[in-house]
């Protein structure tokens, strides 16, 4: 099972989980977009508003360089 958690600046927060990494990835993308700031254990949305936590995948996984 994947963990997604969002966070936003305002405190906003929102956890799924997922079965397969498409789905988690997906959801991911529309929370913060298809190239954040991979930090050591989140991603930040460009912009800085938004941030994703994951448990069982990598960010990598979610947010793939190709």
């Amino acid at each position: 099972m994947i963990t997604v958690t969002y966070v936003s600046v305002d405190n906003v927060r929102k956890r799924r989980q997922f079965k397969t990494l498409t789905g988690a990835s997906r959801w991911a993308r529309e929370w913060i977009g298809n190239h954040p700031e991979i930090g050591m254990g989140y991603a930040v949305s460009g912009d800085g508003v938004g941030t994703i936590y994951v448990s069982g995948a990598t960010l990598e996984q979610l947010f793939p360089s190709k």
